[in-house]
């Protein structure tokens, strides 16, 4: 979505949307607040093709469920009735060095504020390193996306890792990846989805929990022989 423009005088009218959601047999009221508010004015401004769909992705996401709005990340005040009171505070727009390594560090803290298990992950990898050198690598939205909170899959994350690695030769770092994320899937699913019969009880479920939280750390370290060891620990529960 574009920025505001200072000077303007516009004032913000907000809609408080109803949303009605069926969870389990029982009716479940949302409200969509903050997030609305912003989009109200916003929507009404010219778009960039390429962050039109920011707000579409936004309210699909875990993120519009569990109410992480725009002013959780982007600070301001969705409750203002002027455009200069609602962007008061707001970050992550006019950074010095927008769209450069600096600013995809900042983002990345930002995602930290309310994943740190995972941003302390990050912190040891290579990628992040590199961003702490004002270095172009990958930060936490080139794999989950700017809004949506996506996951990578071993389909989706060929593409993404070839915007920088490039190497093509067998056992190269990107088929090792897409490998390790099938076999990650898998053990989840065989904890949260079992086939019949082959339910994990007792100190097999343990394992195969330790496991999947260790390749997750592992994950976001970047560090893929560590996610190896972690799925072969769970993968051992599986097969006794």
């Amino acid at each position: 979505m574009q920025p505001y423009v200072a000077g303007s005088a516009r004032t913000v009218t907000r809609s408080r949307s109803v949303i009605v959601v069926l969870l389990g047999g029982a009716l479940v009221v949302l409200w969509a607040g903050h997030a609305e508010a912003c989009a109200d004015c916003h929507q009404r401004l010219p778009q960039d093709p390429k962050w039109a769909h920011t707000y579409q992705d936004w309210a699909d996401s875990l993120h519009a469920y569990n109410d992480v709005t725009c002013v959780t990340c982007h600070g301001g005040d969705g409750d203002a009735t002027t455009a200069e009171a609602a962007h008061v505070g707001i970050h992550f727009v006019w950074a010095e060095e927008r769209g450069h390594a600096g600013d995809r560090l900042v983002l990345s803290q930002g995602c930290g504020q309310c994943h740190p298990n995972q941003l302390s992950g990050a912190r040891a990898s290579a990628h992040f390193l590199a961003l702490e050198a004002r270095r172009e690598a990958a930060d936490c939205t080139t794999c989950h996306g700017a809004v949506g909170g996506q996951v990578l899959n071993s389909e989706t994350i060929t593409t993404t890792c070839r915007r920088c690695h490039r190497d093509d030769t067998p056992g190269n770092t990107v088929e090792v990846a897409q490998t390790l994320l099938e076999y990650t899937r898998r053990v989840r699913m065989a904890l949260v989805f079992p086939e019949a019969g082959k339910e994990l009880r007792g100190s097999a479920r343990d394992q195969v929990m330790e496991a999947i939280t260790a390749s997750m750390a592992a994950w976001h370290e970047f560090d893929l022989a560590a996610v190896g060891l972690a799925l072969a620990h769970g993968t051992g529960a599986l097969e006794r």
